[in-house]
């Protein structure tokens, strides 16, 4: 594998303010599916428990890759 030249000062700080955007945007917005029985939900945390029937065959998936229509 190629080694990659170190990112210039300007180009971090966009990387390092988009990974920050997306943190944010995963903060209170994470679909939730349960595998068991269906349910769906938006909820803020990655490792949420089914609220309807408990189990944690949970698939998240963050909202921001839901594109607006």
């Amino acid at each position: 594998m190629r080694s990659r030249p170190p990112l210039n000062p300007e180009d971090r700080q966009i990387i390092e303010e988009w990974q920050a955007k997306i943190a944010i945007a995963n903060r209170n917005n994470i679909f939730c599916h349960c595998k068991t029985c269906n349910a769906e939900w938006v909820d803020s945390s990655l490792e949420a428990d089914c609220q309807a029937c408990g189990s944690d065959r949970v698939e998240r998936i963050s909202c921001w890759q839901f594109p607006d229509d």
